[in-house]
């Protein structure tokens, strides 16, 4: 302009800390500011989380595809967890553990596959397992997270500059807790502080090299968090397996143990605060999603606000699952959340129809006004062909979900 003034109106996330909408104006007038809140809370009120896995075979179609299906709507982009990152902490055999000169198979699957159900000894059959070797004090493991994330924004950053992924949707890693990791693979117990203090720092070496390659402000770090929390049910439910050697110890003592500054300090102290960074609670696809049911949604609030006050960063955000019959009941805990300003996705699309979907969303919203949405997990288990309804039906679901909050408003 060649007099006056222009006026910038900018909405940004909190947690993401990007531009939800901005607009500009010749004038102080109250209008294009209330234009440029109306259209953040059109593009992103009912912000979509992917939990991670998408297994198709290549980054490319992954992050095409969901950049295409989600939009503005994605929270974050991952990169699907393709090859053997697909089938999560049962990549790590294959790819680690058995290629580490310090461990000892102690039975190996040729063909892995997954449980058809959660009896104890079949998800035994379809486990490799290890040992340390005799005499070995030290170990050094080589996780494949961090190589593999540098690889996959070199392919965003190609993307983003020819147009087929957004520039504002930051690039989402997942990463298996260290429980999640070690234990399940090492039958001893006698081998799990050495094995975790391995795979504590082969974590903080993966997250130093992504962050060598991936602007911190770019990054979103998913922590998954399930075998801490099937280890602490296993303490109310005798049938289901246990292998952390906790044993003996309390339900109330699991809960503390899995949610201690000690335990979460090693993977989380050392990332920058310009990282988004969050927590997937889940409850298992091992043999069939879940592993366990519950009542409510307590014990993820629980869990939750316990690691909010134990995490010695801060956390961003959380993916909470719910169960296929959640009513108000089910959702009526999400009023004693003490997590300050993260944000809360919740795992309201179960696989039947975004219907389905919005009566769960609805029963929360009577708890949790405002939350974004998500798959109760990550879809490395389902048929390529079947993930794109599946995501069909999410997005549907959070437009829906969007114009009753918009609705609402009015």
């Amino acid at each position: 302009m060649s007099r006056g003034f222009l006026y910038l109106a900018a909405i940004m996330d909190w947690t993401s800390r990007f531009a939800l909408a901005w607009r500009l104006s010749n004038t102080r007038g109250a209008r294009f500011c209330t234009d440029t809140l109306e259209k953040a809370m059109a593009t992103r009120t009912a912000e979509i989380l992917l939990v991670g896995s998408v297994p198709f075979e290549t980054v490319e179609e992954v992050m095409e595809f969901c950049s295409g299906s989600l939009g503005a709507r994605a929270f974050a982009l991952p990169d699907g967890e393709i090859g053997l990152r697909k089938n999560w902490i049962h990549a790590l055999p294959p790819m680690t553990y058995s290629r580490n000169p310090d461990l000892e198979p102690v039975y190996i699957v040729d063909q892995f596959e997954h449980p058809t159900s959660h009896d104890t000894k079949q998800q035994e059959a379809v486990r490799s397992t290890f040992r340390v070797k005799p005499n070995v004090t030290e170990i050094t493991l080589n996780l494949p997270y961090g190589e593999e994330a540098v690889k996959s924004y070199e392919i965003l950053k190609r993307l983003r500059a020819e147009g087929k992924a957004a520039n504002d949707v930051p690039f989402q890693v997942c990463l298996p807790c260290t429980i999640d990791g070690t234990v399940r693979f090492f039958p001893d117990t006698k081998d799990h502080p050495l094995v975790m203090g391995a795979y504590e720092r082969a974590l903080q070496s993966s997250v130093r090299l992504i962050l060598e390659h991936v602007p911190a402000n770019d990054l979103v770090i998913q922590w998954d968090y399930c075998i801490e929390l099937l280890e602490i049910l296993a303490a109310l439910h005798p049938d289901m397996e246990s292998k952390a050697g906790v044993e003996g110890i309390s339900f109330e003592g699991r809960i503390e143990k899995f949610t201690a500054p000690e335990y979460l300090a090693p993977m989380t102290e050392s990332i920058p605060e310009e990282v988004t960074m969050g927590y997937h609670l889940c409850y298992g696809t091992w043999g069939g999603w879940p592993m366990t049911e519950v009542d409510d949604i307590s014990f993820c609030v629980r869990l939750a606000n316990r690691l909010v006050a134990n995490t010695p960063r801060r956390v961003d955000f959380f993916h909470l699952p719910a169960m296929r019959d959640a009513d108000e009941a089910f959702f009526k805990p999400l009023e004693d959340l003490d997590i300050g300003r993260a944000k809360i996705f919740l795992g309201l699309e179960l696989a039947d129809g975004p219907d389905e979907m919005v009566r769960r969303a609805e029963a929360a919203r009577k708890y949790l006004p405002e939350f974004g949405v998500a798959h109760y997990c990550g879809y490395g288990r389902d048929a390529p062909e079947r993930v794109c309804d599946l995501i069909a039906d999410l997005v549907a679901g959070a437009e829906r979900l969007a114009e009753l909050r918009k609705g609402s408003r009015h």
